[in-house]
């Protein structure tokens, strides 16, 4: 048995009115950056998000840019 690497690839960088979605959950939440916050050395950089779904909260939400995926355009 051999070991792969499990941690995803590095996000691209994020900017405002880039769409994404939530990396890490089951239903893949889609939203779009809406302002970039502070990179924490800890935590890295994280962005706030308006998601397009209205049971979404807190929305806007502030979250960690490498729990994000980059939205290709031609899927949007």
């Amino acid at each position: 048995m051999t070991a792969r690497n499990t941690k995803p690839a590095p996000s691209p960088r994020l900017a405002v009115g880039d769409l994404v979605v939530r990396r890490h959950r089951l239903l893949k939440t889609r939203g779009t950056v809406i302002r970039t916050g502070e990179s924490h050395i800890e935590r890295g950089p994280r962005v706030w998000v308006q998601w397009d779904h209205p049971d979404t909260f807190p929305n806007p939400s502030l979250e960690p840019a490498e729990e994000l995926e980059l939205v290709a355009p031609s899927q949007s």
